[in-house]
Formats: C-alpha cells, structure tokens, sequence
C-alpha cells in the first residue's frame, strides 16, 4: 500500500478517535449544565448525541449477541463433530473463500448486524420518541412498494456508470500504481468480490440472497432513514440531512472503490423516503437493487 494511503489511514483513524473525546466531552459539559438547572447543550428529541449513542448501541448489540453464538456454536461444534470446528478454524485463518463454512459464519454476522440496526431504530423511534408506525413511515402501502421496486430497477441500471466514474476519479487521484494497490487492499479485506465468486448454487446462495435483498434492507432502511436521516433533518435542512445520511450510509459500507455509487444509492433512498413517507418503499428499492445486483455479480463470477 503507497505512503499516501496509510497516511490517510491513519489522519482518518486519528480523526475518528478525537470525535470520540470531542462527543463525549460535549455530554459531559451538558450533564453538568442540567446538573446545575441551566439549560444543557444537547436537545432532548432529535439529538444529534442519539446518532452517535445509538451507533454503538448498534456496535454493541452486534458484537454481544456474536459473542454468544460463536461461544455456544463452538462448544455445540466441539462437542458434536470436532473435525468440523478444526475445517471451520483453517477456512478462517486462510481466508478460504471456497469453503462454505465461511458462509456458514458470514451469513448469521450479517443477519445479527441488520437485527441489531432494527432493535437500535425501534429503541429511539417507538420507545425514546413515542412515533407510531404510521409516523415513522412503517404503513403498508401497494403503491409505494411498485415506486420502491422501480426505483430500485433504476438504480440498478444506473449504477455501473457510477462505478466507472468512482474508478476513474481513484485511478486520477491516486496514479494507477497506488490505485491497484488500493484495489487489492479492498479486496483482502472487503473481500466482497471474491466472495460472491465463490457462492455455488445450494444453500450458501439462498441464504445470501435473503440477507442482501430481506435481511439487509430491512435493518439497514429502519436505521438510516427511518432513525437517522429523521434526527438529522431535524437538526438540519432537507438537503443537508439527505447528504449526511448518505455519507453516514456510504462510509458504513468500509468500500473506497464503490463509496461514489452508494452514496448516490443513500441519497436517492432518502428522497424516496421523503416523496412517499413509507420506509417500505425504501426497504423495496433497497432490496430490489441488492437482488439485482447479487445476480448479476454471482452469473458474471460464475463464467
């Protein structure tokens, strides 16, 4: 990897951090405001400190219920087939993306993720902010589902334009050097391509399916339209919320080749949300394209 990528890295690492002191510095110096009967810092509703708390909220609940199934999933493995565990521990330490054990792993993580995204989204919107499921958006509607599913189809089209685009500006930037280095970190780490090469049809391939195109989109749209693009558009303008949860949408996805195409992706899920006010024609949108996409890519990887 160039000097200039790590250096990056590691500003991006350091930034991230000093957020971290800054939030918690700002709650402590609203605590002792109110402590004090003044008026505090940060809003009651629709405070921007619910995103950042309700983020780790997400983090934690992720890690805590993985936690549990690795401890409980390795002491069934270990007691009912140990060899299997044994193929399990080298799929893993060799990143062996062939195997299905990897998706045996892969898949729950991703299902647990989402899960924790929706409790987090509930948490705030029904429990702290009292909407109901009309008001959050959570009505079935027929109509919105066909606008979500064309929208989605749209979107799908439109995105490997997208992606030229996101290359060509890296590859600018970055001289083509840097930028094949760059690539090959992603795909180390990320590993999304070489992983969807792998998926055979069978079980592995139902179980990705459901998790990019229900899964996935569920999670994901409860949290990031219908909990934090709402705090942001009352804390910001329309304009300004919609780009900000894009970004927050985008970066969350830890890819620097595709962050152009799914930031464009989040800001159109966000002026969906705003022209139909149903979070399912989001979750349709959302859904459509992941399905579209996953085919697309497991019939290309598969030639």
């Amino acid at each position: 990897m160039s000097t200039l990528v790590e250096i990056v890295l590691l500003l991006l690492l350091i930034a991230y951090i000093a957020a971290q002191f800054a939030v918690l510095a700002v709650w402590g110096v609203h605590q002792y405001l109110v402590r004090r009967g003044q008026p505090g810092l940060l809003a009651e509703r629709w405070s921007l400190l619910d995103l950042w708390v309700g983020f780790h909220i997400a983090l934690l609940l992720t890690v805590g219920i993985l936690l549990m199934m690795a401890f409980w999933g390795g002491v069934t493995l270990a007691l009912i087939s140990p060899r299997s565990l044994d193929a399990l521990q080298r799929a893993l330490l060799l990143a062996d993306y062939g195997s299905p054990l990897i998706w045996a792993v892969l898949l729950p993580i991703l299902v647990v993720q989402n899960v924790a995204f929706a409790v987090t989204a509930v948490l705030y919107m029904v429990v702290k902010y009292g909407l109901d499921a009309g008001a959050w958006g959570l009505r079935w509607d027929w109509s919105t589902v066909r606008t979500g599913a064309l929208w989605g189809s749209l979107a799908f089209v439109v995105t490997p334009l997208l992606e030229l685009l996101s290359v060509g500006v890296l590859r600018l930037v970055l001289g083509a050097s840097a930028f094949q280095r760059l690539m090959d970190w992603e795909r180390q780490t990320v590993a999304v391509e070489a992983l969807l090469e792998s998926l055979q049809p069978g079980l592995g391939l139902v179980g990705f399916v459901f998790v990019v195109a229900v899964a996935a989109p569920l999670g994901e749209e409860l949290f990031f339209r219908g909990f934090v693009f709402n705090v942001l558009r009352h804390r910001f303008d329309v304009t300004a919320a919609v780009w900000l949860s894009a970004a927050l949408f985008a970066v969350l996805h830890v890819s620097v080749k595709n962050f152009i195409p799914i930031l464009v992706i989040g800001v159109l899920l966000a002026r969906l949300y705003l022209r139909t006010r149903s979070l399912w024609s989001c979750v349709v949108m959302h859904g459509t394209f992941n399905f579209l996409s996953a085919m697309a890519a497991v019939i290309v990887g598969g030639r």
